[in-house]
């Protein structure tokens, strides 16, 4: 298969900062990370605009636009460092992943349920370091797998997946029969991994999210009740540079007699409420520089938004 000479160039930039990062001690990685964020920052402004405007928006006069600025710093910064840490996956061996991070024993609950035999779904956010938020639970030895959509540069798209399956750790893409190879895989006892604080592309739950109302995919409620396994909420927080704060909540269980969609809503919003104290209380821990911004509004239908709704329903 032929690709476009900007991929190649992009492939072989990936390779060689992913070889550098590998050959650094992880605070020097950080350091070179940080580095590379200062200047996506504070030279370039990448997007740094629209997170103070978004930070504004949600805490009002809580923040001065100085202290807005600073969160957004350390939410880029720390976006910045979860790429050093996805790009050093090589290196990143179980034993050093437990000592970087704190759990307090909560993983023990995931653990506990999956040594059973069977499976479930962990719900995370763009919090932290998600990334070692995944490479803990295989860490421990939770078998774990998630899914990714197939990007358009298949190299580097390719490079990342061989990395996560170096860990142990299992990324299926998206297909049309994604909802039959979801529900296999739990039924065999394996865990879903979600990112689930992004908008959903069509009209779907309603959940209440930093006292405003987010539109958000149903999928992580519908997969519960068709699996018929519980949702493990999970938050992994940065503190400092080098070290990592991994708690898991209590399981939502789905409720096999309700309505489907009120049940649905019922164990997402329960995320949810986690999520809203978790950035309420550490702003600066949350990604604010997501292009499909949670509280942006749907885009107008167009003389194909039912099919494209259909298929996205199916998909989900």
């Amino acid at each position: 298969m032929k690709h476009p000479l900007k991929h190649y160039v992009e492939y072989a930039s990936v390779r060689l900062l992913a070889a550098a990062l590998c050959a650094l001690p992880y605070r020097g990685a950080l350091g070179l990370g940080c580095g590379l964020a200062w200047i996506a920052f504070h030279v370039y402004g990448y997007r740094v605009r629209e997170a103070r405007r978004r930070i504004i928006e949600i805490f009002g006069s809580r923040y001065t636009p100085r202290q807005a600025g600073r969160i957004a710093w350390v939410s880029w910064r720390n976006f910045i460092f979860t790429m050093v840490e996805t790009l050093r996956l090589p290196v990143a061996r179980p034993a050093w992943t437990l000592s970087v991070v704190d759990t307090a024993g909560t993983p023990a609950k995931i653990k506990n349920w999956s040594d059973t035999g069977k499976g479930a779904i962990v719900a995370t956010a763009h919090m932290g370091s998600w990334e070692m938020a995944v490479l803990y639970c295989v860490a421990v030895k939770i078998p774990l797998f998630s899914l990714a959509a197939q990007q358009k540069n298949t190299l580097v798209d390719d490079f990342f997946n061989r990395a996560r399956a170096g860990t142990g750790y299992e990324t299926v893409l998206r297909s049309s029969s994604i909802l039959k190879t979801i529900l296999r895989k739990i039924r065999e006892g394996k865990v879903l991994a979600i990112l689930s604080d992004v908008r959903g592309k069509t009209d779907a739950l309603p959940i209440r999210f930093l006292g405003k109302t987010a539109n958000v995919a149903e999928g992580m409620g519908f997969i519960a009740r068709q699996a018929g396994v519980p949702v493990f909420p999970v938050m992994i927080t940065r503190q400092g540079w080098t070290k990592h704060v991994y708690r898991v909540y209590d399981p939502v269980f789905p409720d096999p007699g309700a309505d489907k969609r009120n049940d649905a809503l019922r164990i997402t919003q329960a995320f949810f409420d986690i999520l809203s104290e978790k950035v309420n209380n550490e702003p600066e821990q949350w990604f604010w520089f997501n292009k499909r911004w949670i509280f942006d509004p749907l885009p107008a239908p167009g003389p194909d938004s039912g099919d494209r709704a259909a298929a996205g329903k199916t998909e989900e």
